[in-house]
């Protein structure tokens, strides 16, 4: 089907799932996204748990696409539906746009991902749902230019019957490849048994998606590197926030009306390490830094502040083990305040451009601004990562608005 779920009893995790989830909502409750539950040596526990399970059944290695998840069904619902990778994410990689290429010669899929629920998932607070393989055309033959992916999974009011619905208690998990189609429902508002917390996996053939980090990094990466990983991965996700908001704040909580000063303050912290990733990670995460930067600098110009950076503190969050590095400090909550340095953030959204271009050799943005056309539309990418909603793609604009004019006249002020 493209997809499995284990009951808790079927897969144990030797950490305290329930731990985990209390982190992730002191987390959430100074400002942090649940992706940083990576801070924590218990996330990488469970990484590492869950790697010994995925290369025996698929081959696949961790990449460390990881993500944390906090649904609030009164205030947030799941991602929208969508495919974890589309052709534009693997052929930049070397393989061909056949959906094929992605599938290994026994059949197995060469992106797989392990979703562990932290809390019980389940309809009312946004659990996953699916379509299986065999209801979904563009499974393996891809989706066509101009159509609708749903539309053709669903051609008859029959075929919404097809949909299949993936509860899961805490410490359950729910296993599945890089092309069914899924999405959190939207949860219940009035239901009063907490939020939907979880943490996903990515596993990955190497000429797939090579890992961000070096596998020589594990079980343990240094607190440096968790904390550069957690920064990048809230950045790539954050192109929700264009299409999919509500999507959006489920991986970044309060962050979620954020404005560019705090991306740009996230993008420092990867960019500390950023020579630790692998060549493909910092070109991915540097386009998205500069779409979502400048989006957010339109969007919410005065928006601002991320908490104050993670660091080894002490707290009373779950406890550290003698291999890895404590929680980061609690942070006061993140909001709206007057950043009055717009102008800076900017800039390093094109110094962020230009470097990028410069680490990789090759030109990865157009002066006129291709990452910014697909903007305000329905059809835009809505995810993160690698994740794209399901929808028709969008077609160029043939010339920059004046804003994007602006914008090139910096970038061209810049490389002088």
């Amino acid at each position: 089907d493209g997809y499995a779920s284990l009951p808790p009893q079927k897969l144990r995790w030797s950490v305290d799932v329930a731990v985990l989830a209390e982190a992730a909502k002191q987390l959430h409750q100074h400002g942090w996204p649940a992706t940083f539950l990576t801070l924590y040596d218990e996330a990488w526990v469970m990484a590492d748990e869950a790697a010994r399970v995925m290369e025996k059944a698929t081959g696949n290695v961790l990449c460390m696409d990881i993500v944390g998840f906090l649904v609030d069904p009164a205030t947030v619902k799941g991602f929208s539906p969508h495919r974890d990778r589309q052709p534009e994410d693997w052929q930049p990689r070397g393989l061909p746009p056949d959906v094929s290429a992605t599938f290994k010669a026994d059949g197995m899929a060469k992106y797989t991902t392990i979703w562990a629920a932290l809390t019980d998932a389940i309809p009312e607070n946004s659990c996953l749902h699916f379509v299986p393989k065999e209801c979904d055309p563009g499974y393996m033959n891809g989706d066509t230019e101009d159509g609708d992916p749903m539309q053709a999974c669903f051609p008859s009011k029959d075929a919404y019957q097809n949909i299949r619905c993936a509860p899961v208690a805490a410490g359950g998990s729910v296993f599945h490849t890089h092309r069914v189609i899924h999405w959190g429902n939207k949860g219940r508002a009035a239901y009063a048994g907490g939020p939907r917390i979880a943490l996903s996996f990515g596993f990955s053939a190497g000429d797939f998606e090579p890992p961000y980090l070096s596998q020589k990094c594990l079980p343990f990466p240094e607190f440096k590197l968790r904390l550069a990983l957690a920064s990048a991965q809230v950045l790539n996700y954050a192109t929700l926030s264009i299409g999919d908001s509500l999507g959006w704040a489920a991986v970044a909580g309060s962050m979620a009306g954020c404005g560019a000063s705090s991306l740009t303050k996230l993008h420092r912290l990867f960019l500390a390490q950023e020579k630790s990733f692998h060549p493909t990670y910092r070109k991915e995460i540097a386009k998205k830094f500069v779409k979502v930067a400048l989006h957010a600098k339109e969007a919410c110009p005065t928006q601002g502040a991320v908490p104050s950076a993670p660091s080894k503190a002490k707290s009373s969050a779950p406890a550290k083990s003698s291999k890895g590095a404590g929680p980061p400090a609690a942070a006061a909550p993140a909001g709206k305040t007057p950043t009055g340095d717009s102008d800076d953030d900017e800039d390093e959204a094109l110094e962020a451009m230009l470097a990028a271009e410069a680490d990789c050799g090759e030109v990865l943005f157009h002066d006129d601004f291709d990452m910014l056309n697909a903007e305000g539309s329905d059809d835009a990418p809505a995810m993160g990562g690698a994740h794209k909603r399901v929808g028709r793609k969008v077609k160029r604009r043939p010339h920059a608005s004046g804003a994007e004019a602006k914008r090139l006249k910096k970038k061209r002020r810049l490389q002088q």
